[in-house]
């Protein structure tokens, strides 16, 4: 169900936004005498504005409740006010119409742009972890060798120190591959001001 799916706290404030929307847009319809025709037109094209949010923040199932839910209402209102196929009534039906159309039409679109974001996120995550495995190769047997080197120093002296200062550095780069490997989502920053990188503080998993 797709209720059932709204968790996160901002979901949940983007469909109470979404339901206040058409609940304020049709309580106008309601209000609004019947003699102010142009206030009427302005309420009908004001329902597109929570079928596009609907479509943008919850793709194509959000967008085509939104507009059915609109079409219950506004159905329902035309068939009330109905004068017998004049133009204002023909109006109606096209909106209802074009709430459902608009509806799909960016439910649609916007589905298909977050499939194309999760394949690219993909292909990311596909990539920094065969990066991190190919690092990890050469890391792990460069570590092992200089432990089988300060093996024949005294750990007071200064080639084991010199040793000690790039196992350092190894390890700080174990810490960094593990981390690319973990790359959860991408979040970029800027970097000197032409470009920008990847913040792994924010992308990995693991912070």
């Amino acid at each position: 169900m797709f209720f059932t799916n709204i968790q996160q706290p901002q979901d949940k404030q983007r469909l109470l936004t979404i339901v206040l929307m058409v609940i304020g847009i049709s309580g106008l319809h309601l209000l609004v005498s019947r003699d102010f025709e142009k206030g009427h037109i302005l309420a009908r094209e004001l329902y597109f504005l929570p079928i596009i949010l609907s479509a943008f923040w919850f793709g194509l199932r959000g967008a085509v409740i939104t507009a059915l839910s609109i079409t219950a209402f506004y159905l329902t209102y035309s068939a009330f006010n109905w004068r017998g196929f004049t133009p204002d009534d023909l109006d109606r039906l096209l909106a209802i119409c074009l709430f459902n159309i608009v509806a799909v039409t960016t439910g649609f679109l916007q589905n298909r742009q977050k499939a194309h974001a999760r394949e690219k996120l993909e292909s990311i995550k596909a990539l920094a972890g065969t990066v991190a495995h190919e690092m990890n190769s050469p890391l792990f047997v460069a570590m092992g060798n200089l432990e089988l080197l300060q093996d024949d120093f005294e750990q007071d002296s200064e080639p084991y120190q010199e040793m000690d200062g790039i196992k350092n550095s190894l390890n700080e780069l174990k810490t960094l591959i593990k981390r690319i490997s973990q790359i959860e989502k991408v979040v970029t920053r800027d970097y000197d001001g032409t470009s920008r990188i990847v913040d792994l503080d924010k992308s990995s998993s693991a912070f």
